[in-house]
C-alpha cells in the first residue's frame, strides 16, 4: 500500500469515528479536484475538500468503511471499499472504487465511483466550479444556495428520489 493511501485511509477512518474533515481535508492539494457520482468539486482544493468530507460524514448517522484491494501504480491509487452504516435511520451496506492521483505528497485529483442505489435515499449529482462558495447544481437541480450542515445534499437526495421513481436517473 503506497503511503498516501494509506494516510487516506488511516484519515477516512478518524473522519468515520471522530467527525475530523481537516485531517482528511489535509490531504489535498490546493487545486486539487473532488468528485463522486453525487458532487463534484473541479478545482477547489483543500478547501473544497473540507467542505465535501464534512457534508460526506454529516450525511450519515453512522459509517464504517474496509477496504478489500488497495493498489497503486505510477502515482495513481485504486482503493475498494465497502461502507456500512445508517442514513436517515435506515442501515445501508454499499461498495465501490475510489481513485487518487497524486502530485508532490498531495492528493491532486480524488474520484468515487459507486450505485447510489444502494443507500437508502439516493442524492442528484452537483458540480463546483472555480470561485464558487458551494457546489452547484447540475441541470435541472436548484442550486444549493447558502444552505450548511447537509441540507443541499438532503434537497438533492429527494431530487433524485422522485426522478428515479418516475424512471429516471438511477
Amino acid at each position: 500500500m503506497t503511503a498516501l493511501a494509506e494516510t487516506f485511509i488511516s484519515a477516512l477512518r478518524r473522519l468515520e469515528s471522530e467527525r475530523d474533515a481537516d485531517t482528511i481535508a489535509g490531504l489535498f492539494a490546493e487545486d486539487a479536484s473532488i468528485s463522486n457520482p453525487l458532487v463534484s468539486y473541479e478545482a477547489g482544493g483543500a478547501v473544497a475538500a473540507r467542505r465535501f468530507w464534512a457534508q460526506y460524514r454529516a450525511a450519515f448517522e453512522e459509517i464504517s468503511s474496509e477496504f478489500r484491494t488497495v493498489k497503486e501504480t505510477d502515482g495513481v491509487a485504486f482503493l475498494e471499499w465497502r461502507s456500512r452504516g445508517t442514513l436517515a435511520g435506515e442501515a445501508f451496506d454499499y461498495g465501490g472504487v475510489s481513485v487518487l492521483e497524486e502530485a508532490d505528497g498531495k492528493i491532486a485529483s480524488f474520484r468515487t465511483y459507486f450505485d447510489s442505489a444502494q443507500l437508502p435515499r439516493a442524492h442528484a449529482p452537483l458540480t463546483h466550479t472555480a470561485g464558487d462558495a458551494a457546489p452547484t447544481a447540475r441541470p435541472d437541480i436548484a442550486p444549493p444556495g447558502k444552505n450548511k450542515g447537509g441540507e443541499d445534499l438532503d434537497r438533492a437526495q429527494r431530487a433524485a428520489a422522485e426522478q428515479r421513481a418516475e424512471g429516471g436517473y438511477s
